[in-house]
C-alpha cells in the first residue's frame, strides 16, 4: 500500500514555533506562579476584614452576674452571618472552653498564640473549607482578668473568585500579547524570507538550458551562502553539459567515417563470389572494425576524464614503480609481435602518490600505445619511474618522433601527426586530461639519442 507523501514543515511555521513554544512555557509559568500571588493577594484583603469582624464580636462580649454573655441585637447576628458568596460561623468560648455563643464545632486553633493578636488559620466546617480568625481578649471582673476566645470563621467562595479575577486580569493580557507576538513574528518571518522566495521564482522560471548564476547583490546576507552553493553547483552542471555536448558532436562526427566505411566494405563483401575476394574483404572489414572499436573505446575513456571527473576519482596511495611495471608487463606481448624491446626501468625505493589506479593505467596504456604502434620493428621502448625531486614518470621510445611544429597540437582531440589511418587521435588528448586530473606537468622532448619521442610526467610532490 503506497502511502501520500506529507508535505514538509514550512521554515516560516518551524520559526514560529521555536519563538513561541519558550514564550508559551513562560506564559504557563507565569500563569501559576500569578495564581498563587492572587490566591495570597485574596487570602490578606478578606483576612483583614475578617479580623475586624472578630475584633467586632469581641467588643460585644460582656460579664453580667460573673456570667460571660453575647450583648448582639438579632438584626446585627444577621448583619454579622450575612454574606453574598459565603457562610459564615462564629463561636465565643470561655476560660474552660465553655461555649457562650456560637457554632460549637468550629474548631479550636492548634497553635498557641499572644492575647489581642489574631491568628489566622484554616479549618473544615460541614464538610467545606472555612478560614479561621481567632482572637484571645481579655475581660475583668472585679479585678480578676478573664480570658475569652472569640472565633469568627467563612468558606473560601469570594477568596476564590477574587483570586481568579486577579489572575484574569494578569494572564489574559500576556496571552493577547502573544497571540498579537505571534502575528507579527508569523507577518515579520514571511516578509524576511521572500528573498528565498524570489529566488525560487527566478530559478523556477529559467529554462533547463539556462545555468548563468544567480544575483548574489540583493540576497541577504543568510541567504548569500545558498546562492553561492547553486552558482557553483550551475558552473559544474555547465561544465558538465559542455563536455558531453562536445563527446556527442566528436562521437558523431568521428564515428560517420568508419561507420560509411564498413558499410561501404560490407556492400562490397556482398557482391562477392569469389571465396578468395570474399576472403580478402572480410579481412578488411575485420581491420576496419577493430579500428572502429578502439575509436569508440578510446571516447569513451576520454569521456572519463573530462574536467569535473576528479570528484569521481576514489583517491587512494598507490607505488607508481607497482603500476608502472604492471603496465609493462601487459604491453610485453604487443611489443614482442612487432619486434620492438620494451623495457622497463624503476626507481630505488617506492614512488607514493595519491591517485586512481585504474585513471593511471590508462594514461600508461595510451602512451605505450603510441609508442608502440609508430616505432618501427627493431626500436626500444623504455618505461621510467623517477623520484629525485617529485614523482617523475616518463615514456621514451627511438621511433620516428614528433615534429617540433606538431608537439603542441598533439594533445588536440583528433590531431594525427601524419594523415594515416593508424590511430584515433585521441591518445594523447587522454594522457592530457589525466595529467590535468592529477594537477601535473607533461612534457615532450626528444632523447639524449637525438632520436624519437621522450614524454616525461612530473606529478606534484
Amino acid at each position: 500500500m503506497i502511502h501520500p507523501k506529507s508535505d514538509p514543515p514550512s521554515l516560516r511555521r518551524k520559526l514560529l514555533a521555536w519563538l513561541l513554544a519558550p514564550l508559551l512555557v513562560l506564559w504557563a509559568a507565569s500563569s501559576v506562579v500569578a495564581y498563587f500571588m492572587a490566591i495570597n493577594f485574596a487570602n490578606i484583603a478578606y483576612d483583614r476584614a475578617l479580623f475586624e469582624s472578630t475584633r467586632s464580636l469581641g467588643e460585644q462580649v460582656r460579664i453580667v452576674e460573673n456570667k460571660a454573655i453575647v450583648e448582639l441585637p438579632r438584626a446585627a447576628l444577621e448583619i454579622l452571618l450575612s454574606d453574598v458568596h459565603d457562610k459564615v460561623y462564629f463561636k465565643v468560648t470561655g476560660r474552660k472552653g465553655n461555649l457562650i455563643a456560637g457554632d460549637v464545632s468550629l474548631p479550636i486553633p492548634e497553635k498557641s498564640f499572644v492575647p489581642d493578636i489574631p491568628l489566622f488559620h484554616d479549618g473544615t466546617m460541614h464538610g467545606e473549607k472555612v478560614r479561621i480568625a481567632s482572637l484571645y481578649i481579655t475581660l475583668k471582673e472585679g479585678g480578676d482578668p478573664r480570658p475569652i476566645l472569640v472565633q469568627i470563621a467563612e468558606t473560601l467562595k469570594k477568596r476564590h473568585i477574587l483570586a481568579n479575577e486577579i489572575l484574569a486580569g494578569m494572564v489574559v493580557p500576556q496571552l493577547a500579547l502573544i497571540l498579537v507576538a505571534a502575528l507579527i513574528v508569523w507577518l515579520g518571518v514571511g516578509r524576511g524570507l521572500s528573498p528565498l522566495q524570489q529566488l525560487r521564482k527566478k530559478i523556477a522560471s529559467r529554462s533547463h538550458r539556462d545555468l548563468r548564476p544567480v544575483e548574489e547583490v540583493n540576497a541577504p546576507q543568510e541567504v548569500q551562502p545558498i546562492v553561492h552553493a547553486i552558482n557553483e553547483l550551475m558552473a559544474r552542471l555547465s561544465i558538465a553539459i559542455d563536455a558531453q555536448q562536445r563527446f556527442i558532436a566528436d562521437a558523431a562526427h568521428q564515428l560517420r567515417t568508419p561507420l560509411a566505411g564498413l558499410k561501404a566494405q560490407i556492400g562490397l563483401a556482398l557482391k562477392q563470389s569469389d571465396p578468395e575476394q570474399l576472403q580478402l574483404a572480410l579481412k578488411q572489414l575485420n581491420t576496419s572494425s577493430e579500428r572502429t572499436i578502439r575509436l569508440v573505446n578510446q571516447m569513451l575513456a576520454l569521456a572519463r576524464v573530462e574536467p569535473g571527473a576528479d570528484k569521481l576519482v576514489e583517491s587512494k596511495r598507490l607505488d607508481l614503480n607497482a603500476v608502472a611495471r604492471d603496465a609493462a608487463r601487459e604491453w610485453a606481448p604487443s611489443a614482442i609481435r612487432k619486434e620492438i624491446d620494451l623495457g622497463f626501468e624503476e626507481a630505488p625505493h617506492a614512488v607514493f602518490l595519491h591517485g586512481d589506479e585504474l585513471s593511471l593505467k590508462m594514461l600508461l596504456d595510451n602512451l605505450l600505445d603510441n609508442a608502440i604502434r609508430y616505432s618501427p620493428p627493431g626500436s626500444h621502448v623504455t618505461v621510467r619511474v623517477e623520484s629525485a625531486n617529485t614523482p617523475t614518470l616518463s615514456v621514451e621510445d627511438n621511433g620516428p618522433g614528433i615534429p617540433g611544429k606538431d608537439r603542441e597540437r598533439v594533445f588536440e582531440r583528433f590531431y594525427r601527426v601524419s594523415q594515416s589511418e593508424e590511430g584515433s587521435g585521441l591518445g594523447l588528448a587522454i594522457v592530457q586530461e589525466i595529467v590535468h586530473l592529477y594537477q601535473a606537468r607533461i612534457t615532450l622532448e626528444t632523447p639524449p639519442g637525438g632520436q624519437g619521442t621522450l614524454v616525461r610526467i612530473v606529478f606534484p610532490g
